[in-house]
């Protein structure tokens, strides 16, 4: 087990699992073409968990983030 505070690097194609125990926290930060892990989180969303109110609030949240980039991308570009 790592200590506390400490932090865990995975390079590309690398993998691990995580044993929970009580007080454990964890924080998961991801980089890359994000929208090609929304399909995963919303299939977990539908077939396992069934959390439908929090899939509307991702949805709401990233649609919102797609549309912000759209206007700055079109912005930054000249067009509007």
């Amino acid at each position: 087990m790592e200590p506390e505070g400490d932090t865990i690097v995975h390079e590309v194609g690398e993998a691990t699992s995580v044993q929970w125990s009580a007080g454990t926290w964890m924080v998961e930060y991801g980089r890359g073409f994000i929208p090609s892990t929304l399909g995963f989180a919303l299939a977990d969303t539908l077939f396992s968990t069934q959390d439908f109110v929090t899939m509307f609030y991702t949805v709401r949240v990233y649609v919102k983030a797609l549309v912000l980039e759209a206007g700055t991308l079109l912005t930054e570009a000249g067009v509007v």
